[in-house]
Parts: structure tokens; C-alpha cells; sequence
């Protein structure tokens, strides 16, 4: 049976939006005939935060921008079946392209940072979505190749949004409870070996620039990518 365009790879959802069990509002992604993506405009205030629900297949390439006139806000992508997250833009950046590693409804989560929420700031955006064929339909993820916040990522995090008078710890296991190594200030880079989920929440091995050999683990939610 001769495999279907990539463009028809992604099916239809709800056309309407729809409030989530957890508040969280949904809307369905569609793209126009003949196409391969879309760019949706928005705007968050507070803690509204905004799922973008799209189907895809296992292997086809996906690819999201966010364009944004606040800092502070990012989006996550959520697979099929979970709640937790294979891209994390506030640790890695606005930008995410990589290999789908399912079949099913992916959500992209346009959100603020907690304290731009509780301060009840807004953000314009522009989301940019783009889906790209696999070799066949229902392919699989080609291993070591799925680009997302855990087994990728830039190769220099940078410390950011640690509270003032505050130090983000070093520790020597990925665990809130682990000895600590050291603590760096915002603005201290650090070279990336890996993130994992521990407990629910993502923590990354990195090393000191300045000290190579000494590596430890911190909590990815104060990393975002370095220039550097």
C-alpha cells in the first residue's frame, strides 16, 4: 500500500477550544491543504496557560518556534499518554526540532514562568509549527536521533533564575537531598553531559568551566542555553 503525503499524517482533533481537566485550555492545530505547518497567534495573562493539541506518526520530524514580546514566557511539548515533558523551553530556549518517538496527540504548552504569572504579566506570541514526513507512515524514531531536553540539548547551560541572595547548588546526585558540591550564581556556565528525570523533575549532569574534571548535578529548571 503506497504511503499517504506527510501532510495527511496529521489528523484532525476537536475544532473547537476546550478547558482541560486541569484549567488548562485546548486548542486543535490545523493545517491548511497543500501545507506542512502553521503559525498561530495568542496572548497569555497570568497563569493561563494554552495547550496546542496536533496528531502525528512515530518518525516524522517536528519543528516549533516561539516568537514573544515577554521573556519570561516558553512552551514544553508533551507526547502522547503523559504528562511529562520531552522539551522544556525555559531550560533550553524557544526552539525545538526533533524525531517523534509516537503515534498519537501531541500537546504544545505555551505558558509564563511562575513569577511572571503570579505578577499577572502578559505575553503576544507567534507559534510556529511544522511537521515533517518519516519515511513511511508509522515508522519508528530513529535511535539517537530524538533531539529533545533530555538526551540533547546545547553543550553550555547557563544559570538563570536563581532567587536574589540565592545560589543554585551543585549536588553530587540528581536529588534535592544529595550533598552539595558547590553553589553558582546566575550568570555561571556550565558544560552539559545529560539530563534525566529523577523524582518527577528534571535534573542535568554538567561540569564547572573552569574545573573540567568536576561534574555534579543540578536542577534543569535553573538552566537555560548558553551563548557560549
Amino acid at each position: 500500500m503506497k504511503s499517504l503525503p506527510f501532510i495527511f499524517l496529521v489528523w484532525l482533533v476537536a475544532a473547537l477550544p476546550v478547558l482541560a481537566a486541569d484549567g488548562i485550555r485546548e486548542e486543535a492545530v490545523h493545517f491548511k491543504a497543500g501545507t506542512s505547518g502553521t503559525t498561530l497567534k495568542g496572548r497569555l495573562r497570568g497563569d493561563q496557560d494554552v495547550d496546542y493539541v496536533l496528531g502525528a506518526k512515530a518518525g516524522q520530524r517536528m519543528t516549533v518556534d516561539l516568537h514573544t514580546d515577554n521573556p519570561q514566557a516558553y512552551f514544553n511539548i508533551l507526547p502522547p499518554g503523559t504528562d511529562e515533558a520531552i522539551f522544556v523551553g525555559s531550560s533550553v530556549g524557544n526552539r525545538f526540532t526533533g524525531t517523534l518517538p509516537a503515534d498519537g496527540n501531541y500537546r504544545i504548552r505555551v505558558y509564563l514562568m511562575r513569577p511572571a504569572a503570579r505578577r499577572g504579566e502578559t505575553a503576544n506570541y507567534r507559534l510556529g509549527i511544522k511537521i515533517g514526513g518519516g519515511a513511511h507512515a508509522g515508522a519508528s524514531a530513529p535511535k539517537g536521533d530524538f533531539a529533545d531536553s533530555l538526551a540533547g540539548g546545547p553543550d553550555f547551560w547557563q544559570v538563570t533564575g536563581v532567587p536574589a541572595n540565592d545560589q543554585l547548588n551543585v549536588r553530587r546526585s540528581p536529588s534535592a537531598k544529595a550533598a552539595t558540591i558547590v553553589g553558582l550564581p546566575n550568570g555561571a556556565v556550565l558544560r552539559n553531559h545529560g539530563c534525566e528525570i529523577h523524582g518527577g523533575q528534571r535534573w542535568c549532569r554538567v561540569s564547572m568551566q573552569d574545573d573540567p574534571g568536576r561534574r555534579g548535578w543540578v536542577a534543569g529548571r535553573y538552566l537555560r542555553e548558553s551563548s557560549n
